[in-house]
């Protein structure tokens, strides 16, 4: 699976640190108090986790949003997926190999069977990977798979691609969905968007409405029938409702889906433990670099010189963060160390110097330079600008911060109409991301139905061919090609890199054995085991 679109715009600025230290004993008192009072009827059977958003498709092939691909993961996996250092690792496929630079093998695990009963085989995959580049499926995700020639069926457990030209990125987009040749085609797509099929470790039971969806553990899965009697999905946009719902023991998981300033009241529920590591997910400034100012890379980084992220990742992300230097996270197999700019508001102020922009007024006085900065009105990501802005400010550089609902303001986004702003990509895997992100080619236009992802419109040749050579390389040298674009873009610093934050996971007492994936992913379910709780956790009183 490829990384998902950045999925959510980050941002109340920081309050007195006596203000905060207040808000957050009323706030844990007033969770405790809920928790003892509050809580009601047993929770439903099984495990229900509560999501944000609902998912826009349960078919791997349509699914875009990160709840769609990773719900979908659950019914239908792939031949691979990716560990936590992003690396490739086989997952319905035994093993994989290079025949050549241009063709690659699969074997299938033996004895791999549907949720329908019928077995898996090398026609279903070829005819899953046929189906993503016909035209007439109109999958989303067919410009992908261009470099692939044909799929090959050399037995009943072998498969080969063979690739137009050498293409190490592929990998990535041979993580998507296996589904029954019969339901691959342009034929099949009501049946799989309204009963999905797959070979995971969970088969679909209902969605009777986009708030609710029901899985059941599926017996004849590779890995083992998983120890859990029902998975219940629930949507739950509020994020105080979210929280309510796990103080009082009606829900056991949530992912990636409260904020860190209401973990520690989390944490002190008996029936409640807060689990947390290393994630993948990358936020950033984003930067116009078409014109103005900004395309002065002395002003970018002078922008850079002005930001503390350490205040932030401690006060804000209550440490649930590591500053970032790269979109690649330091443990990603790609990821080089760089000397990045670092807070320095000395070195800003000379660098402004130098890009003709002094002080007009000495400190305090009139900016040298305002810009705007739009984000969404999500109040923890409002307040990360509103912060960003304070710093800024100290070092002569003033920000008219403009929340916008999403959908407006991605649009701005997509298509340019921004100075500075502020997302997050939800995952960060193949390091390809890189130049989906920063290569020429990608910027938005209407050529490309404003979907490139350069969106600052970065144009530097160096860096464009390092990244299309580290596409055809094999992996070594991809890691020297990777460092060396990590290095040209430390450099002409297209954006301004802030944190990787942390996966964490919320979980109850009824759910144990689950570790969270650095990439939010919903698959260690698969591995968790549901328990009887012990005396009053999770039930009522």
């Amino acid at each position: 699976m490829d990384v998902p679109p950045d999925i959510r715009s980050v941002t109340e600025a920081m309050p007195p640190l006596p203000f905060r230290a207040a808000v957050r004993v009323v706030s844990a008192t007033l969770a405790l108090l809920l928790y003892a009072g509050c809580r009601e009827k047993a929770p439903p059977a099984g495990i229900t986790v509560l999501l944000e958003a609902p998912p826009d498709s349960l078919d791997d092939r349509f699914a875009l949003t990160a709840h769609g691909q990773r719900l979908a993961q659950l019914i239908s996996p792939g031949l691979l997926t990716f560990d936590d250092a992003s690396s490739p690792v086989p997952q319905l496929a035994e093993s994989f190999r290079d025949v050549s630079a241009t063709v690659v093998e699969f074997v299938l695990r033996p004895g791999l069977t549907f949720h329908d009963g019928t077995a898996l085989t090398a026609e279903d995959v070829k005819a899953t990977y046929d189906s993503l580049r016909d035209p007439a499926l109109g999958s989303p995700k067919r410009e992908r798979y261009e470099p692939l020639e044909r799929v090959e069926v050399v037995d009943a457990r072998t498969v080969r691609f063979h690739l137009k030209r050498p293409y190490a990125p592929l990998l990535a987009e041979l993580s998507a969905a296996i589904l029954p040749a019969e339901r691959a085609g342009p034929q099949g797509i009501e049946a799989q968007a309204t009963h999905p099929v797959g070979a995971g470790p969970f088969r679909f039971e209902s969605w009777p409405d986009e708030e609710h969806l029901t899985l059941t553990p599926f017996a004849g899965w590779h890995g083992g029938t998983p120890a859990l009697s029902r998975l219940t999905f629930r949507v739950v946009r509020d994020e105080t409702t979210r929280v309510l719902e796990l103080l009082k023991g009606r829900a056991d998981l949530v992912v990636n889906g409260v904020s860190p300033a209401v973990l520690p009241a989390l944490r002190e529920a008996p029936h409640l433990r807060v689990v947390t590591k290393p994630g993948t997910g990358f936020t950033y400034v984003g930067i116009n670099l078409r014109e103005g100012p900004l395309a002065d890379v002395r002003v970018r980084q002078a922008l850079c010189h002005l930001i503390d992220v350490g205040p932030l990742v401690e006060h804000k992300l209550h440490g649930l963060a590591e500053p970032a230097s790269s979109m690649l996270p330091r443990a990603h197999w790609a990821f080089t160390a760089t000397p990045a700019c670092g807070y320095s508001p000395e070195e800003a102020g000379r660098l402004l110097d130098a890009a003709g922009y002094p002080d007009p007024d000495g400190p305090g006085g009139q900016p040298r330079l305002a810009f705007t900065f739009k984000t969404s009105t999500d109040r923890f990501r409002r307040a990360v600008a509103l912060v960003l802005k304070e710093q800024l400010a100290r070092g002569g550089v003033a920000i008219e911060v403009r929340g916008l609902e999403f959908g407006t303001f991605f649009d701005d986004v997509r298509r340019g109409r921004f100075e500075l702003f502020t997302l997050k990509w939800a995952a960060v895997m193949e390091p390809d991301l890189l130049r989906g992100a920063f290569h020429s080619g990608n910027i938005p236009g209407p050529e490309n139905h404003w979907g490139g992802f350069n969106r600052g419109a970065l144009k530097d040749p160096a860096l464009d061919r390092m990244l299309d050579a580290a596409t055809q390389a094999p992996r070594e040298e991809r890691r020297a090609l990777y460092a060396q674009a990590q290095q040209e873009l430390d450099a002409v610093l297209p954006v301004i890199p802030l944190w990787h934050e942390s996966s964490v996971a919320v979980v109850s007492s009824r759910l144990v054995d689950f570790e969270p994936s650095a990439h939010g992913l919903l698959t260690p379910l698969a591995r968790a085991r549901e328990v009887t709780p012990s005396s009053g956790a999770g039930r009522t009183p």
